[in-house]
């Protein structure tokens, strides 16, 4: 399943290069992938401070930060994805900011995980 993904990610973003490179130009298409991954750098940066500060705050008061610690995974497969070169990565890296996205992936990770372990 996962070298399905390697082998399927790559070719979507080539595609999508190639049919937005046509559409706008090589240059406005770099430009744009830059400023993305910056933009997604910046929020990551933001999010990941918030988050630390209030796993630091919960701690203080004696609560276990189970929502940093989930916010922060999907903060780190959210910057990997936005870091990646491709509009396909950085629309599933933007997404994965939103509550929504966060919570619907959590519930159906939850759920795959149980269902594996009691196989």
């Amino acid at each position: 399943m996962i070298f399905l993904l390697f082998i399927i990610i790559p070719l979507v973003e080539i595609t999508i290069f190639i049919y937005i490179g046509s559409m706008i130009g090589i240059f406005n298409t770099i430009l744009i992938i830059l400023l993305t991954a910056i933009t997604g750098i910046y929020f990551v940066r933001k999010q990941g401070l918030s988050l630390i500060f209030n796993a630091q705050k919960n701690m203080y008061q004696g609560i276990f930060p189970t929502e940093e610690i989930k916010g922060g995974i999907f903060l780190l497969v959210s910057g990997l994805l936005l870091i990646t070169p491709g509009f396909f990565t950085d629309i599933i890296g933007f997404s994965f900011f939103l509550k929504p996205v966060q919570k619907f992936v959590a519930i159906n990770a939850k759920n795959y995980f149980n269902s594996r372990l009691r196989k």
